[in-house]
């Protein structure tokens, strides 16, 4: 877990455990937009200030054959880096998808055991 990661789960356990006045832990306010929406504008705002920032520079002509070759390096280097991300974010999402199937396969297991215990009477151990 990154950094972020963990200091973001922090703060989302911290906000939880806040209580109200009355007690109560508070509940989100209904005009402030879900964690989820906020951090996906933000990821997309950042790729695109990313890819504008990307063509802007690329559509730079190269003015001696040194600056081509650095250039060209350049590319290179960031195209593995990238090529490098996607592999790690498939990784990652294998990992979610064998997770959320755990976690289905639970979920019936338990629903079934609710089920059972509600059909049958409850019996006291002699």
């Amino acid at each position: 877990m990154t950094t972020s990661m963990s200091r973001l789960s922090k703060n989302k356990r911290t906000r939880h455990n806040e209580r109200n006045d009355n007690g109560g832990t508070g509940m989100l306010s209904s005009v402030q937009p879900p964690l989820l929406e906020v951090q996906t504008q933000l990821w997309t705002a950042r790729a695109r200030a990313k890819q504008k920032w990307l063509e802007q520079g690329l559509a730079q002509p190269t003015t001696t054959a040194e600056h081509a070759a650095l250039r060209m390096t350049w590319i290179k280097q960031a195209l593995a880096m990238v090529k490098r991300g996607q592999a790690e974010i498939k990784h990652h999402a294998a990992l979610m998808d064998a997770y959320a199937e755990h976690l289905s396969v639970l979920e019936m297991t338990l629903m079934a055991a609710a089920e059972h215990n509600r059909t049958d009477p409850v019996t006291t151990p002699p």
